[in-house]
């Protein structure tokens, strides 16, 4: 646990350093309320800045020797009075001065507790009078409140320095902030759990801590993502010293307002604002997915899914009810992707199939012309349907029923979710990733490879997986590029060969899958899985991908498996010596994972001494198959173009290759004095008879799968 807090602690300080954008200010533009909300929202925040005006005027002539004792302090934040409200706002004002340098970091967190109920006091007092003067009977009916004008409640939680519910590991934050219904009453929240924050705070005595501060925020913000199924980006806050920032993490990197002094009347009423406009905005700028609906009952969801890949034109939408969670959205960035088992709400069919929810990337383009782009895998797995329709397979393939666009309700239209949307206010000149929120259906429901029970049932997962790879290249042009092990899945076989073959393997996820014509540029794009990602992939070299990249991460995920468990229970039984060198797939640039790659796969001695050695023991079947494709990548066993270092390896791999090296004149051992040549390099002219031979070994390991079942 220890050493993966370090480098969760090590990743978030360099995006501190490194994707945080700051002085944005346009990001308080995109809460700001709508027109007709401005006559309740105005008054509410100039009431709250009058009474800490007055406030402040009283308390300056007070004895503050006596009044700053940290007695005095705990007793702040822990319930709601206005009086106590104001003083620790004055006392946060006050905290660069040098009567006040006692103050220390755990004495901040009531302080700042207060003063946000102390905004959330005007928020509700305000709205509650104009909702009851809106609200005056007309001819005998009351009058319809606009939903705009009832806002929620910006309250903090109770305590600091805490463990949140639904964290991972062991760290603590120093407070967060929870969105209430108005009628809430004004007081600190209790039992904080990841599930329902609305923002974290981190609060930090010292200017010079801001680095501190948004290191741990960047660290902590990820399990909101983990635990709300319906956040589509998040806020956050940091107070360091009286310098308050404002946070937006958005998929691609993180934005943050210029600071907000509390020490100036200025930069409390930028704050003051700010937690006003978060209470008046829509859920939808908050961050929230509202086509999504929490079922109390069953803890799961209602959601809306498009029927069409049109999201112009056509509102059409079917809603499932989610019967299970197959996988969270557990990273900062990227394309946050939740799964889920789930069934049609209207009951017309009682089949399961499988929900994906993701922020994909149809291009990397300009924010201004990407609207028009379609979703990439819900056209690649239409063109795969219309390809395989009506055969008789020996494999799975996962077949679309619905997908499209998601569209949110926004004041009574429907609006297709994209960063268009998030950024409706945003600054237009400036280039962004652009990223649509689209949603496909699709059968038949899997489960996650590390649900197999044994080895055998592993290979065969992947050989079906790696069958329905070459098929879908071969008959649709199609190249996955995005092998990894949230990608194959696992389904539990009921056929009339279920004791051969108890399971099959569905290979899924065709959102980064291009067309090989498409590719043929080379542009060095990447795309995949970090640890799985093959040496060209992460070296980001110009020329086209190939199937031997996608066989390359197929490589390095059953070492990764060999080397972690295949399933829970082999994970227990896990060897820290001996996984030091497969942990470097997953730490530092992409540049390092490639050399270290490299030198891991420069010889047969060098993959067994660093790779091989590690696996675990019992694993013989992983073990032969990773050397037979390690064989066939990396030395071009059996093919024509055969490479073989026979530098490092006296014996022969085979009788064939033998007779090969002894044509070449390669003898004893020793190689001839012609320069190393380099295997990636070689591979790509004899790429069709490696596929062939990747496919024989691979079919290999899978009849003697089928013979440990018979």
């Amino acid at each position: 646990m220890e050493e993966i807090m370090d480098r969760r602690r090590k990743e978030a300080e360099e995006i501190a350093k490194y994707d945080i954008r700051n002085n944005v200010d346009s990001l308080f533009s995109l809460v700001e309320p709508k027109k007709a909300v401005k006559a309740i929202v105005d008054p509410i925040i100039e009431a709250t800045l009058t009474t800490i005006s007055n406030g402040f005027s009283a308390l300056s002539g007070k004895n503050l020797d006596a009044f700053i004792s940290m007695d005095r302090l705990a007793k702040h934040g822990n319930s709601f009075d206005l009086d106590g409200a104001v003083e620790s706002t004055f006392c946060l004002s006050k905290l660069n001065e040098e009567l006040f340098r006692g103050v220390r970091e755990a004495d901040m967190y009531p302080l700042f507790r207060d003063f946000v109920m102390l905004v959330a006091h005007h928020v509700k007092s305000g709205a509650e009078s104009f909702i009851a003067q809106r609200s005056v009977r007309s001819k005998g009916k009351p009058k319809k409140v606009p939903t705009a004008i009832v806002p929620s409640l910006i309250l903090p939680y109770n305590g600091a320095d805490f463990k949140p519910e639904g964290s991972d590991d062991r760290t603590k934050i120093d407070g967060a902030l929870a969105l209430c219904e108005l009628a809430s009453p004004i007081e600190p929240q209790g039992s904080p759990n990841y599930k329902d924050m609305f923002a974290i705070d981190e609060l930090k005595r010292q200017e010079k801590e801001s680095l501190n501060a948004s290191t741990q925020l960047v660290d902590y913000t990820r399990n909101i993502y983990a635990n709300q199924d319906h956040r589509r980006f998040a806020w956050g806050l940091t107070m360091c010293g009286t310098k308050v920032r404002s946070y937006l993490f958005h998929h691609d990197g993180i934005r943050a307002t210029s600071e907000m002094d509390f020490a100036s009347p200025g930069g409390r009423e930028r704050l003051v604002t700010l937690l006003v406009h978060w209470s008046f905005c829509g859920f939808h700028r908050l961050g929230y997915d509202t086509s999504m609906t929490r079922l109390k009952k069953t803890n799961g969801w209602e959601i809306r899914c498009p029927n069409h890949d049109d999201h112009d034109k056509r509102n059409s939408f079917t809603l499932y009810v989610t019967t299970g969670t197959i996988l969270n959205a557990s990273a900062l960035f990227g394309r946050h992707t939740r799964c889920y088992t789930a069934k049609r709400k209207d009951g017309r069919s009682d089949v399961e199939v499988v929900l994906k929810d993701s922020w994909s990337l149809p291009r990397d383009l300009i924010k201004q012309d990407a609207s028009s782009a379609v979703p990439n895998e819900a056209r690649n797995l239409r063109l795969i349907k219309e390809n395989f329709s009506g055969e008789d397979l020996s494999f799975s393939y996962p077949q679309v029923v619905a997908s499209g666009r998601v569209k949110l309700l926004v004041d009574g239209k429907y609006v297709t979710d994209d960063t268009l949307a998030i950024y409706e206010y945003d600054d237009r000149d400036e280039e962004q990733m652009y990223r649509a929120h689209s949603r496909i259906v699709t059968t038949p429901v899997g489960g996650f490879i590390k649900g197999v029970k044994n080895q055998a049932e592993l290979v065969l997962v992947l050989s079906d997986a790696m069958e329905c790879h070459s098929a879908i290249l071969k008959k649709c042009g199609l190249l996955h590029r995005d092998i990894s092990v949230n990608n194959i899945l696992v389904i539990r076989n009921d056929g009339e060969d279920s004791l051969r073959r108890p399971v099959k393997g569905l290979l899924i996820d065709y959102d980064h899958a291009i067309s090989v014509d498409q590719d043929s540029t080379g542009n060095g794009t990447r795309s995949g899985t970090l640890p799985y990602m093959s040496i060209h992939n992460l070296e980001g070299a110009p020329g086209k991908r190939s199937a031997l990249d996608d066989w390359e991460s197929l490589l390095y995920l059953i070492c990764w498996l060999g080397t972690f468990g295949i399933n829970s229970e082999d994970r227990d039984n896990i060897d820290k010596d001996k996984t030091a060198e497969i942990e470097k797939w997953r730490h530092g640039t992409m540049q390092d994972i490639a050399r270290c790659k490299r030198n891991q796969m420069d010889s047969m001695v060098n993959f067994t001494r660093f790779i091989l050695a590690g696996f675990q023991e019992k694993y013989d079947l992983l073990k032969l198959l990773a050397t037979d494709i390690y064989m066939a990548l990396f030395q071009h066993n059996g093919c024509e173009g055969a490479y073989f270092d026979t530098q490092n390896i006296v014996v022969p791999y085979s009788y064939a290759l033998a007779i090969a090296n002894m044509r070449k004149g390669l003898q004893g051992g020793q190689s001839s004095k012609q320069p190393k040549p380099d295997p990636l390099a070689g591979r790509r002219e004899y790429e069709e008879v490696i596929v062939d031979n990747l496919l024989e070994a691979i079919r290999a390991a899978a009849t003697a799968s089928e013979d440990f079942f018979s």
